[in-house]
């Protein structure tokens, strides 16, 4: 049975099974955000290459 999460904007993502590697290859970085659609959080790119360490969380624009 597919499993699905419901996202902010009243959509519904299926859930995978297993997770999968999503990649960006970029000559700049910082110039990246991405965003949970599920919990809102947004974060930007810092130009790390340790895997857990290349994003910071951005502060909420719009309180919930």
């Amino acid at each position: 049975m597919k499993k699905f999460r419901k996202l902010k904007n009243g959509e519904s993502a299926e859930e995978l099974e297993s997770s999968i590697n999503l990649i960006i290859k970029t000559k700049c970085p910082t110039k990246w955000i991405i965003e949970d659609l599920e919990t809102g959080q947004r974060y930007r790119a810092n130009g790390s290459e340790e895997i857990g360490k290349m994003f910071t969380p951005l502060e909420s624009s719009n309180a919930e």
